[in-house]
């Protein structure tokens, strides 16, 4: 994992910020989007000028 850090409330990554990994992204409503390593976070979807604050989704592997 990348070393930057989560600026957003409660260790969360805000619009405008790179994106450290790869994977599906939740923000502040529910949406999830899969956003590449590297890229920008978006800010809201359907809230226009509104900032998304960003959660990795996690899931854990069954044997």
């Amino acid at each position: 994992m990348s070393k930057r850090m989560p600026l957003g409330p409660g260790g969360t990554y805000k619009t405008g910020q790179r994106v450290p990994v790869s994977g599906d992204w939740a923000d502040q409503y529910g949406t999830v989007i899969w956003i590449e390593q590297g890229n920008t976070f978006p800010p809201c979807i359907d809230r226009k000028g509104e900032c998304a604050y960003r959660s990795l989704i996690t899931v854990a592997a069954t044997a």
